[in-house]
């Protein structure tokens, strides 16, 4: 089911919709993140990725409302391309990849199984892009909090980004 943009967090906050629009997300189906192996939980913690975040933001929402979107721009700066395939936030009880696309005339997002950060290059993902979904928060956001979101590699890698809640 493609979700127009117009329901997506940062856009029902600068429009002023109702609570009833950040329910949308809640009929998402995805794949969770692979569960690592002994052998990629033994890289995981001998290896990090070769990744560098720049700008990571969680968005902030009011106390009521239990769905948030997080932007960055993530830098590889190894020289083989990486693909995500998991992402976790300890302030949320689920998070996950959302992919904005593109049929006929609306644009909507869906959930992505990961993305690929090209060797040398990067992968941005913003308010009207491609981004990470928090849902399921455990609290109320404070503006100017860093809270730890946590990129997993198809090795089992991880890279844990550090992400600034701010206004939209």
């Amino acid at each position: 089911m493609l979700i127009p943009t117009r329901f997506t967090v940062l856009t029902a906050l600068l429009v002023g919709s109702s609570v009833t629009a950040f329910a949308q997300h809640a009929g998402h189906t995805h794949t969770a993140a692979p569960t690592p192996t002994k052998a990629s939980t033994a890289t995981a913690r001998t290896a990090t990725l070769p990744l560098v975040a720049h700008n990571p933001t969680i968005v902030a929402v009011p106390p009521s409302i239990t769905e948030t979107s997080a932007f960055l721009t993530v830098k590889n700066t190894g020289k083989t391309a990486i693909k995500l395939v998991g992402v976790r936030a300890g302030i949320a009880g689920h998070s996950m990849f959302m992919k904005t696309v593109k049929q006929q005339n609306m644009t909507g997002m869906l959930p992505a199984a990961g993305f690929v950060v090209p060797a040398g290059g990067t992968l941005v993902m913003k308010n009207d892009g491609d981004h990470v979904m928090l849902m399921k928060l455990k609290r109320a956001l404070k503006v100017g909090e860093v809270l730890p979101i946590v990129l997993q590699a198809s090795d089992g890698r991880t890279v844990t980004i550090k992400a600034t809640v701010k206004k939209p």
